[in-house]
């Protein structure tokens, strides 16, 4: 299983005051990660976070998401270190409510004063939040790493070379007859 769908809590093991969760991600989990996100590597995978009740049976999720990556260099395709640091700030709602908030009448968008953007929907009475670290930790990565001394070593043409017309190769292939 990766991250994305086993890491979750109950919502009947969260405490009125809230809970914390510090989790570390196997090494399976993090193979199944790097995979996920075709990155070299993850070398560690840290949560802290924290679920809090709030009314109408929904729930707010804060806290940090950090990750060890290794990545290919862009230019050199060799293998770049690098750290990803993500805050997470979510709410899970009962999917009726989220089917609610997202309904829309003649006179335009329903109105929920207390409507979060992006807010989750809460799985089978589980807060699921592996697909949010997930989210968090591909957003966090570099689209380009490179590593600094990195260049890329650009060879001109010969001009010999540059005159052959484009089909010179294919007429090599021409049985003379």
């Amino acid at each position: 299983m990766t991250i994305e769908t086993s890491w979750f809590i109950p919502v009947t093991d969260v405490a009125t005051t809230g809970t914390g969760l510090t989790l570390k991600a196997g090494e399976a989990e993090r193979h199944a990660l790097a995979a996920s996100l075709e990155i070299l590597d993850c070398k560690t995978l840290d949560c802290d976070l924290r679920v809090r009740p709030l009314r109408q049976g929904r729930y707010q999720m804060t806290g940090r998401v950090r990750a060890e990556v290794v990545q290919a260099c862009v230019v050199s395709l060799e293998p770049l270190d690098g750290v990803v640091e993500e805050n997470i700030d979510v709410e899970f709602w009962p999917p009726d409510q989220i089917a609610v908030a997202a309904k829309t009448g003649e006179e335009g968008e329903f109105f929920d004063p207390d409507a979060k953007d992006g807010a989750e929907p809460i799985e089978n009475g589980k807060i699921v939040y592996g697909r949010l670290v997930f989210e968090c930790i591909s957003a966090g990565l570099d689209p380009y790493p490179r590593k600094p001394d990195a260049t890329l070593a650009w060879k001109e043409k010969d001009e010999d070379t540059a005159k052959v017309h484009p089909f010179a190769a294919l007429a090599k292939l021409k049985p003379k007859t």
